[in-house]
């Protein structure tokens, strides 16, 4: 799925959170502080608002950016001979709805005989809301576009950005035969070092990438992996589109 498409249903999705929330403190509010008993309308309301919430949660995750449609394939950098897998931004989007939801609390809205009143009320709780408001609007604008992993594949080795740092591993550090093949929507893929596999006999030197977080599928990244540990020569077309071609013909993937 495009970055961008993501980033813009998130937002679209926030906004449904937003409003869907205030028409909870806007309509449905009302009618259960009428509920008798009390205790029934209050869970009647917090069940509203834990939909509002959810809904929007659910249609991100299960409709648009399951893990499943990540792409089977990289970025060719021919420029920097290099392949690169950018981050899958869906923990960046779910708060993006999360802070948007949050936004619609900070509008204050009294119900009366005389008025109906909206806004962020009054002095000093109207600096305190209108501050809040701001503050969670901006966060959930820019978190889509926050960035907590990346990988790089390159003629001299495998290198991973992210939280709380980055990590380079050379080709021939690599145990032969691995790494695992993975679940196509694994969180991780696990590395070996040279003459520390789990066989051995000695304390492993692993090394976990974080697949969860990067835009690819995580089984055909493996296979990429474990291509190169086994064929030095393959290397050196890393970063050309004709290699990727090949890779994705001999791994079974297009």
């Amino acid at each position: 799925m495009s970055l961008g498409v993501l980033r813009a249903a998130a937002l679209a999705l926030g906004i449904v959170a937003f409003l869907s929330r205030f028409a909870v403190s806007w309509w449905v509010e009302p009618v259960t502080d009428r509920i008798d008993p009390a205790g029934l309308g209050l869970l009647l309301q917090l069940l509203a608002l834990f939909l509002t919430l959810v809904a929007p949660l659910v249609v991100l995750i299960r409709v648009v950016a399951p893990l499943r449609r990540r792409p089977a394939t990289f970025q060719v950098d021919a420029a920097g001979r290099r392949f690169v897998v950018g981050g899958f931004p869906r923990f960046q989007c779910v708060l993006t709805i999360f802070f948007l939801w949050n936004a619609a609390a900070m509008v204050v809205v009294e119900r009366g005989p005389a008025r109906d009143r909206l806004g962020f009320n009054e002095w000093p709780s109207e600096s305190y809301h209108g501050a809040m408001f701001a503050v969670l609007v901006g966060c959930a604008l820019v978190s889509p576009f926050l960035r907590r992993a990346g990988l790089v594949l390159a003629p001299t080795g495998i290198s991973v950005s992210g939280f709380p740092g980055a990590t380079t591993i050379d080709w021939d550090e690599l145990a032969p035969g691995g790494p695992p093949q993975p679940a196509p929507v694994s969180p991780r893929i696990t590395l070996y070092r040279r003459g520390r596999q789990p066989w051995s006999g000695r304390p492993p030197g692993v090394e976990e990438l974080p697949v969860g977080q990067l835009n690819v599928q995580p089984d055909f990244l493996a296979s990429a992996i474990r291509e190169y540990v086994a064929h030095p020569s393959y290397r050196a077309g890393i970063g050309t589109a004709t290699e990727l071609a090949r890779l994705h013909a001999e791994c079974g993937y297009r």
